[in-house]
C-alpha cells in the first residue's frame, strides 16, 4: 500500500476512545472513513450499529455496497471492560462481554470481508494483558482478549492464503473513557463482592501500580495510521506495555500465583 494513495477504512467503536481518535486521524489526512458504533459516531460516514447485531451489520454492508465502497482496511476497536470475579459476576454480564469483545470482531470481519481489497488488511485490537499473566478480578476481560489474540492469528493464517494481512494491536493503558471506567469498575467491585472484601481493596492499589501512565489516544491513532499505511506491517504490535505486567508474565505459573497472592492478601 503506497503512502500517497487515498485509503478507505471501516472503523468500529468509532464514537469514543481509540476508535474515534483513529477515525479522526484518517479523516484529517484526507482518507475515507466509515464509522460504526452502538451510538452514532460524530465522525466520517457514520452508522449506528451494534457489532453483535448481524442483521444491522448486513444493512450497513448493503449501504456501503450501494456507494461502491472498497475497503483498504477493517479496523476493530469496539470493546467493553468489566472488573469482577468469574465466581461472582452475573453470567449475563460475562456473556455480553464475550459477545462484544470476541464474537463482535468475528462478525464484523466476516460481514465486511467481501468489501476488502485483495491486498487489504484487518487490524484487531487485543490488549497488553492478552499474552500475559491474568490478574484476579481482571480475568474476564483478560480471557476475552486472549481469545481475540488467538482469533487474530487464526484469521491471519487463513487470509494469508488470500494475500491479505491481519495485524494484532496490543495497547497498554490509553487515556480513554474505557480506562477511566476500569477505575470505577474496581470501586464497584470493592462494594459488591462478598468473597473478596479485603482482597479487592488491596487489588485496587495493585491496579494503580500496574496501570502505568496512560498514553494519549491521539498518539496511538498516529501509530495505527502508520501500521495501516505500511507496506509490510508486523504481525503483532505492542504499545505502552507496563514493565511490571511483562515481568510477571515471565514467571512460572506457580510463582505468578505466589506473587499476586502475596500482594493482594497482605
Amino acid at each position: 500500500m503506497k503512502r500517497q494513495e487515498k485509503t478507505s477504512v471501516l472503523v468500529t467503536g468509532a464514537a469514543a476512545g481509540i476508535g474515534k481518535a483513529v477515525a479522526e486521524y484518517f479523516l484529517q489526512n484526507g482518507h475515507t472513513v466509515y464509522a460504526l458504533d452502538v451510538r452514532l459516531p460524530e465522525v466520517g460516514e457514520a452508522f449506528e450499529a451494534d457489532v453483535t447485531d448481524e442483521k444491522r451489520l448486513r444493512e450497513v454492508k448493503a449501504a456501503l455496497e450501494e456507494k461502491g465502497a472498497e475497503l483498504d482496511a477493517i479496523l476493530n476497536f469496539a470493546g467493553v471492560h468489566t472488573m469482577g470475579s468469574f465466581i461472582e459476576e452475573e453470567y449475563s454480564a460475562i456473556k455480553r462481554l464475550f459477545e462484544i469483545n470476541v464474537l463482535g470482531a468475528v462478525l464484523v470481519n466476516k460481514t465486511f470481508h467481501s468489501l476488502l481489497k485483495k491486498d487489504g488488511r484487518i487490524l484487531i485490537t487485543s490488549s497488553e494483558v492478552a499474552a500475559g499473566a491474568p490478574l484476579p478480578f481482571n480475568g474476564i476481560y483478560n480471557v476475552s482478549k486472549s481469545a481475540v489474540d488467538c482469533y487474530a492469528h487464526a484469521l491471519r493464517q487463513e487470509l494469508n492464503l488470500l494475500g491479505q494481512k491481519v495485524v494484532t494491536l496490543r495497547p497498554g493503558s490509553v487515556e480513554t473513557a474505557l480506562a477511566k471506567g476500569s477505575t470505577a469498575a474496581t470501586e464497584k467491585l470493592c462494594e459488591s463482592t462478598r468473597l473478596y472484601k479485603a482482597e479487592s481493596r488491596n487489588f485496587r492499589v495493585l491496579v494503580e501500580r500496574f496501570t502505568g501512565k496512560p498514553m494519549k489516544a491521539e498518539r496511538l491513532a498516529a501509530f495505527v495510521y502508520k501500521i495501516v499505511r505500511k507496506k509490510h506491517p508486523k504481525y503483532v504490535y505492542t504499545k505502552n506495555r507496563h514493565f511490571g505486567l511483562a515481568l510477571l508474565a515471565l514467571l512460572p505459573k506457580r510463582l505468578q500465583c505466589f506473587a499476586v497472592k502475596t500482594l493482594v492478601k497482605k
